[in-house]
C-alpha cells in the first residue's frame, strides 16, 4: 500500500464508526466502574454504531460497489470481465448451431467461423479443431479478407 495513496470512501467510514465503537465502548466501561451501574444510553449508542457498521458494509457490498464497477467501465471503456467457463461453453454451442443451420449472412458466418476458432485454439487447446474450421471457411470464401489473419502462423 503506498503512503500517499488516499484511503477509499468505505475505508475512511469503517475507521470513523470503528473509532467511534472504541470511544462509546471505553466509556460504557469506564463509567460501569464508576458508578456500578450500566450506562444503557451508551449501550444503545454502541448498539446502533455497530448497526450501522453492519448496514453501511453491506449497503456497500450491495450496491454501491457493483454500481462503481458498472459506471467505471460504461463511462471509462474498461474491459468486461471475462466469460466463465459456463457462459463459454453456452457461446461456443450457440455458435456452433449458428454455423450448423447456415442461414448466416457471408460476413457474419465468418465472424462467427472467427470467434469459434478461437475459442478452439485459446479455450479448448485443440488447434487442429480451429485450423479445419478456418479451412472450411477458406474454401468457402476464398477472398475473404477477415480470414488473412485468422490462421496461427
Amino acid at each position: 500500500m503506498d503512503e500517499f495513496d488516499p484511503p477509499s470512501p468505505r475505508a475512511v467510514v469503517r475507521g470513523i464508526l470503528g473509532v467511534a465503537m472504541v470511544a462509546v465502548a471505553l466509556g460504557v466501561a469506564v463509567a460501569f466502574f464508576a458508578t456500578g451501574a450500566v450506562a444503557w444510553k451508551g449501550v444503545a449508542l454502541l448498539a446502533a454504531l455497530w448497526g450501522a457498521w453492519g448496514f453501511l458494509g453491506g449497503l456497500f457490498d450491495m450496491l454501491v460497489a457493483p454500481l462503481g464497477r458498472f459506471l467505471g467501465s460504461a463511462l471509462g471503456g474498461g474491459v468486461p470481465p471475462p466469460p466463465g467457463a459456463t457462459g463459454l461453453t453456452q457461446e461456443t454451442a450457440m455458435l456452433e448451431r449458428l454455423l450448423a443451420a447456415g442461414s448466416l449472412e457471408r460476413h457474419h458466418e465468418i465472424l462467427v467461423g472467427v470467434r469459434l476458432a478461437e475459442i478452439y485454439r485459446l479455450h479448448q487447446r485443440d488447434a487442429a479443431k480451429a485450423e479445419a474450421l478456418i479451412a472450411r471457411l477458406e474454401g468457402k470464401y476464398p477472398n475473404a479478407p477477415e480470414l488473412k489473419y485468422a490462421r496461427l502462423r
